[in-house]
């Protein structure tokens, strides 16, 4: 068992991505889209000439021992962050994984960190550095059709929507601009994490791989919020999967009538997420998987047909909302063509 001081912690440089890459392709998965993909590491993990690692280097033979990446949510000096990839190789160094993630908390300046997909073997590493643990709930709007092809439905439960709210209108928004308006009025809120306009558009309306839909929520011609959606296929089925939310979550109480319009065409439409009332995603019609036994599944490449619990660490659970999107959960992991590279 070596001893830690033969380590040194630090930020990661530029020239530190290709030993990080091919750790992760050694100790981790070969099949890691940051191991196949230049391109894709430094989308995801290079933001603003920060590269988003902190690596545990060996002081003698120079290499890599451990690794935790982060995604900035902001290019502001103190930002919101979300943890990201965190492994170390072969419990060589006793604690290192919890001296990357206490490296991290002091030395990227952050308003708040948090994470989510976590493993199992890393829960209690997690408490010990301070952080409080939950889980995403998994929420569904279904479709009244004969067979599912993607979800399991042993008891369909379909709610309608609050009539007793006032409806408004789905719009589908197609300038950036708007998006601005609501990650400035974020700005004003006391939820956590927050995300910049910049971070939006590097995220979602600029990802190499994935084309996301923003559909916002209209109350006439004043944008509320906009719901941050993808759609995904498998056998020529669809589902549409509500990744993020910007803006007023009041809001979505009053989108229940037009989400049912937006079901249309979809087995399902799905959304994960911590932090918002359970009545308001009632009042959408929105079921919680939590309590039935339906599989409503997560993983699509490749898929896997059952239901996926999320669990998240974060500094405070208060004014604390996440989503599916936060971190590097909502990420591809086959490529093709140029993203190769």
């Amino acid at each position: 068992m070596a001893s830690l001081a033969e380590c040194t912690i630090r930020k990661a440089e530029f020239d530190d991505i290709e030993n990080i890459m091919k750790f992760i392709e050694r100790y981790w998965n070969p099949n890691h889209i940051l191991c196949k993909s230049r391109k894709f590491f430094e989308w995801q993990h290079y933001y603003h000439g920060e590269v988003c690692f902190i690596i545990a280097e060996n002081n003698c033979r120079h290499e890599i021992e451990g690794i935790v990446g982060y995604i900035p949510y902001s290019e502001e000096e103190k930002r919101d962050v979300l943890g990201a990839l965190w492994k170390v190789r072969n419990n060589h160094y006793p604690m290192l994984g919890l001296k990357l993630k206490l490296y991290l908390m002091r030395s990227i300046n952050a308003k708040t960190l948090s994470g989510i997909g976590l493993n199992i073997d890393t829960l209690e590493l997690h408490r010990r550095s301070g952080s409080v643990l939950g889980k995403l709930k998994h929420y569904y709007l279904l479709s009244d059709v004969k067979e599912y092809n993607i979800a399991v439905i042993a008891a369909k439960r379909i709610l309608d929507y609050n009539q007793e709210k006032e409806q408004f209108a789905l719009r589908e928004i197609k300038k950036a601009d708007i998006l601005m308006v609501l990650c400035e009025k974020e700005k004003m809120s006391n939820k956590h994490p927050r995300k910049s306009f910049d971070f939006i558009c590097h995220r979602y309306w600029n990802h190499p791989v994935y084309r996301y839909q923003f559909w916002g929520i209209y109350n006439e011609n004043n944008v509320l919020g906009t719901f941050i959606m993808r759609e995904v296929e498998y056998h020529s089925t669809l589902v549409l999967r509500i990744v993020d939310y910007i803006g007023d979550v009041e809001a979505i109480a009053h989108a229940g009538k037009a989400l049912q319009g937006l079901l249309k065409g979809y087995e399902y439409i799905d959304f994960y997420l911590y932090g918002i009332e359970d009545d308001i995603l009632r009042d959408a019609g929105f079921v919680l998987q939590d309590d039935d036994v339906n599989i409503i599944p997560n993983y699509f490449e490749p898929f896997v047909q059952k239901n996926i619990s999320l669990d998240f660490y974060a500094d405070s659970l208060e004014e604390t909302i996440l989503f599916k999107g936060d971190g590097d959960q909502d990420r591809p992991n086959f490529i093709s063509g140029d993203l190769l590279l």
